[in-house]
Formats: structure tokens, C-alpha cells, sequence
């Protein structure tokens, strides 16, 4: 038989196929009857696989890894040509498989309805099974049953504090956003384990997740500084517009940028000091006082005077209805980094 898990729950997939694998018997006996093909293998690589023998079991696990949108399964045969290409070939050799494997093509990305395999699958005299991993409509209550599933608890407010420091992923940056969705969980669920191990049997409250979880959206501002700093009005944007599209309005992305300056500031004023001190100096966690030590150097005390007085003005523009908050804000990015 065999199995299409696509979709960006990689997780949730992973453990599927981990737990097919825990059938096979203790886990040497498992890892020996066990092969992983990779995207890049030939069709011929995946088929000796298949029709290799199981080894003191009653059957074999085979993981093509992406390989459906690999190089392999990708390719098609050219227009004149007689040999069928490697997805075609696949195809005609799905129901000559021994039943005594279990062929499992794990895709990261979600293939469309129109896939051949998709296609192949709905036909009920095939034996083959299609299942889609998506993202949990409600990451908060995903969290909440995620923590149960670890032996713990975790209050509503802390699991919906978590779900929204872990960046989603912003729907209009197509170079990123399919990776940035099948790490989201991958993220939470490594948080999650920290926050687990913390409270120890104790259920997880809000303070645990801001004591031990950085907001994600502090990366992206440090990233904005480090544009600011270049001058580089171009990656200031896309940094703002990534923000903007995980949801957060433009007065809460202006909030953001004038508490980095005016924690810039401060680390100008306190010169002599250094991270640790300078943490408790001005109340931030020591990497953030590291960072902005850092980039507190890469500006003049008047340059960030002359920041703080932009963000205070393009504050009022908005307040007062002078300017739309979207336009008061590009125009801010335009001052600050001309």
C-alpha cells in the first residue's frame, strides 16, 4: 500500500510515519527495514526499494522524502518521445508493489487536486491513501491539546500569548511563507517543551511564556534597525510589511520602532556599561541589551533625536487624521532611512 502525506503540519506528519515505523518491532529490527529515499533519487533507486524483501518482519517502510516535488518527480517526457518519464513510470508500477511494503511520499508542500497521485488515489480499486496535514485553524487551542499530550496545562490566555510570538508567517512574501508555515509549529512545540519542563507539573500561566519565549516581532525590529542603519530603505519595508502582514496594526508597528529608539538611546546614555548591567539598567533581557548595544554604535546621539522627533510626528499625523497611518508610515521609513 501506499500513502501521500503532504502539507505544512509537518509535524503531525512526522509522527504518523514514526508511529508506522514503531509497527515494524523494536526499533533496531524497525531502522533495518526502513529506507529513505531522498528528492533528488531516480525512479529506479525508489523502485528496488520497494521491491526489496522485508528483513525478519512481515513488512518494509519505505519515506520518499519531497520526492513527488523533486527533481525526479517533477520531470515529465518530452513531446516525441516514447519512454514514459519517472511520475509515469511510478504510476505503472504502483499496483505491481509487493504488499509487503509500505510506500509513504512525504511532500512538505501542498500538492494541488490535480496531482496524478491525488487522482490515482480517489480511484476506490486503487491502494493507495491521500492525507493532507494543514495548519490548526485555532493554534491556541492547538497548544492547549499539544500541552495536555506532554502531561501538562496550559491556561487559555498563555496559549494564545504563545501562538502570536511565533511568527505564522506573512501570506504576501511568497519567498518565505510556505517555510515559515511548516516551521510555526515546529517552533511552538519546541517552546512548548521549554515552557513544560519549566513549570514543573504546574499549569503554564502568561508570565511563564513572556519570561521564557522572545517575541519574534523583536527580531524583525532588529532586522528594520540593522535596515535603518544601512540606509537600506528597501529592506526596511519589506521588514515593516511582513510585520504588518501577520496582522499587527501600523500604530503598533510605530510603537515597536520608537521603543527600539529609545532603547538605542539609553544604551548611548550608558556607555560604560555593559549587557548584563545594561539590562537592568533600563528592564529589558540581557540579548536585547546586547543587541541594541550593538546597534547603538552604528548611530550618532543627534540621528536618533532626530528619529524619536519623526516617530512623535508621524504619531500625532495619524491621531489627528492628518495622514492615513499606512501613508505616515512609508514616509517614516523614507525619513528615517534617507
Amino acid at each position: 500500500m501506499w500513502y501521500l502525506f503532504h502539507g505544512p503540519n509537518v509535524l503531525a506528519r512526522d509522527e504518523e510515519i514514526a508511529r508506522m515505523k514503531a509497527k515494524l518491532g523494536e526499533a533496531e529490527m524497525a531502522s533495518l527495514n526502513t529506507t529513505v529515499i531522498e528528492r533528488d533519487a531516480p525512479i529506479k533507486d525508489l523502485i528496488a526499494a520497494c521491491d526489496a524483501l522485508p528483513f525478519l518482519t512481515d513488512r518494509r517502510l519505505v519515506i520518499a522524502s519531497n520526492w513527488l516535488s523533486g527533481p525526479a518527480g517533477t520531470k515529465t517526457r518530452k513531446r516525441g518521445e516514447e519512454t514514459a518519464g519517472p511520475l509515469q513510470t511510478l504510476i505503472a508500477y504502483l499496483p505491481t508493489m509487493p504488499d509487503t511494503t509500505r510506500l509513504v511520499f512525504a511532500e512538505d508542500a501542498t500538492l494541488s487536486d490535480s496531482h496524478p497521485l491525488i487522482k490515482l488515489a480517489a480511484d476506490k480499486a486503487n491502494s493507495g491513501l491521500v492525507r493532507h496535514y494543514g495548519l490548526p485553524a485555532d493554534p491556541a487551542r492547538w497548544i492547549i491539546e499539544r500541552a495536555k499530550s506532554k502531561g501538562s496545562d496550559i491556561s487559555p490566555q498563555a496559549a494564545q500569548l504563545l501562538s502570536v510570538k511565533i511568527n505564522r508567517g506573512n501570506s504576501n512574501d511568497r519567498d518565505h511563507f510556505d517555510s515559515d508555515s511548516r516551521t510555526y509549529l515546529l517552533k511552538l512545540d519546541n517552546e512548548l517543551d521549554k515552557l513544560v519542563s519549566y513549570a514543573l507539573g504546574r499549569r503554564i500561566e502568561s508570565r511563564d511564556v513572556d519570561l521564557l519565549v522572545q517575541d519574534e516581532d523583536v527580531a524583525d525590529i532588529f532586522k528594520f534597525i540593522d535596515a535603518m542603519s544601512a540606509r537600506d530603505a528597501d529592506a526596511a519595508y519589506r521588514v515593516m510589511r511582513g510585520i504588518l502582514g501577520r496582522g499587527e496594526s501600523p500604530l503598533v508597528v510605530l510603537a515597536h520602532i520608537a521603543r527600539q529608539t529609545r532603547l538605542l538611546m539609553q544604551a548611548k546614555e550608558h556607555p560604560d556599561l555593559g549587557p548584563e548591567r545594561l539590562a537592568q539598567t533600563i528592564g529589558v533581557h540581557p540579548f536585547v541589551a546586547r543587541k541594541v548595544t550593538q546597534q547603538a554604535g552604528r548611530f550618532s546621539m543627534d540621528e536618533l533625536e532626530r528619529a524619536h522627533m519623526a516617530l512623535l510626528e508621524a504619531d500625532l499625523a495619524i491621531k489627528t487624521g492628518q495622514m492615513d497611518d499606512m501613508t505616515a508610515l512609508d514616509l517614516l521609513v523614507a525619513q528615517l532611512c534617507a
